[in-house]
């Protein structure tokens, strides 16, 4: 609680001028601006938004359903709470650490190429899972990458989720962007549970990968 308030002590502090301010006041008052639309006919009419809010939506809960049931799996096999402690803080490190990072890289390379870089590591990550789910260090290596390909393909598609649609559209799309992402979220997190007691936790990774492919598929069709 201390953390978040504190959080939101900085931005109101420091978020100097408002960056919602900042674009009205820059615009012409003088053209009636456009109606603002709902996300949902939003996603049925601009095919560039749709891809872009399920890239998220797909990265998260690929990376939500693998770090869910990381710490059980780890503690079934022996790992004590310090070694998943460490495990998990490191996986979270990778989440949030390069997010300038990518984020540069978005500008310079492009969204595209960013969400594929993501789309890569999140697939080495599932691989790792996959074939040697019962080596701490090899799970280590496994949920850091997890986290880093799920930071470049947020990050990557936040930006065209925001650049998808005209400025009186982005407050419903960023809303339907991240209803779709936390239920995205919470349908993998449940999910991954019985898939973990089905077929353990290599089996949830190697089914993982069919998510990675259906946005690493979605991804070169829009190239094409």
């Amino acid at each position: 609680m201390a953390a978040q308030l504190a959080a939101a002590l900085v931005y109101l502090v420091g978020l100097r001028p408002d960056p919602l301010l900042a674009v009205m006041s820059a615009r012409d008052t003088t053209v009636e601006a456009p109606r603002p639309r709902s996300g949902t006919l939003i996603l049925r009419s601009n095919a560039r938004a749709r891809y872009a809010v399920a890239t998220v939506a797909l990265s998260h809960a690929t990376m939500v359903a693998l770090m869910s049931m990381a710490p059980v799996h780890l503690r079934e096999h022996g790992a004590s709470l310090v070694i998943v402690g460490f495990t998990i803080s490191l996986h979270i490190a990778g989440m949030y650490a390069l997010s300038p990072t990518f984020g540069w890289l978005a500008d310079k390379a492009g969204r595209v190429r960013v969400v594929l870089l993501g789309q890569f590591m999140l697939l080495v990550a599932l691989i790792i899972a996959g074939v040697a789910a019962n080596s701490h260090p090899a799970m280590t290596i496994s949920l850091v990458l997890l986290g880093l390909g799920w930071s470049a393909s947020v990050v990557a598609g936040s930006a065209m989720v925001a650049e998808s649609v005209q400025i009186q559209d982005r407050p419903a799309t960023q809303g339907i962007s991240d209803l779709s992402m936390n239920t995205a979220g919470a349908l993998g997190g449940a999910l991954a549970g019985p898939i973990l007691a089905l077929v353990g936790y290599s089996g949830l990774g190697f089914l993982a990968i069919a998510v990675v492919a259906v946005v690493v598929i979605w991804t070169s069709l829009r190239t094409a």
